[in-house]
């Protein structure tokens, strides 16, 4: 197991450019797979035992200009139909996608905007303010069973108007 995930970590490195960045993605990846809680970047200092004060280096890794995004989700693609075993139908893989609405209090927060729920629960409001996001994932199979490895969640409505 530890030779794959190398071979899969090793593959992003043409990603990143600057080392020292590909080596915080390296911890980053390790440190989500072994951490016990999902409370973001505090997690996997936690989960890896690090010193506190790398919380702020860590953080900076995620506001990096050294790893475009695009480079890195073209490498996962990649990767993904070189080891993963797709469920094709004829030549083409078979994707799955989705979206969700997530409810966000504050007006001010970026990206935020008014949603209108499709619920039909009368108690729900008709409008919230939040950030709706988009994902797709291709479906791979083990023996018997099917599941979605993820490809893209993005935000889909909200930030291009505030850089525009």
């Amino acid at each position: 197991m530890m030779k794959f995930i190398d071979e899969v970590l090793t593959g992003f490195r043409k990603g990143f450019n600057r080392n020292a960045t590909w080596e915080w993605f390296v911890v980053m990846v390790v440190g989500l797979m072994v951490r016990t809680d999902d409370l973001g970047v505090t997690s996997v200092v936690r989960g890896l035992a690090l010193a506190p004060s790398l919380y702020i280096p860590m953080l900076n890794f995620f506001r990096s200009t050294a790893w475009p995004i695009e480079n890195l989700m073209s490498i996962w693609w990649r990767l993904l139909i070189n080891h993963a075993p797709l469920m094709r139908e004829g030549e083409a893989v078979v994707l799955a996608g989705d979206g969700m609405k997530q409810a966000k209090e504050g007006r001010k927060i970026p990206g935020t905007k008014k949603l209108h729920q499709e619920s039909e629960n009368s108690s729900k409001a008709e409008y919230i303010w939040g950030h709706l996001f988009g994902g797709v994932g291709v479906v791979a199979t083990a023996g018997a069973k099917n599941f979605c490895i993820p490809l893209a969640l993005l935000l889909q409505d909200g930030v291009k108007a505030i850089f525009g």
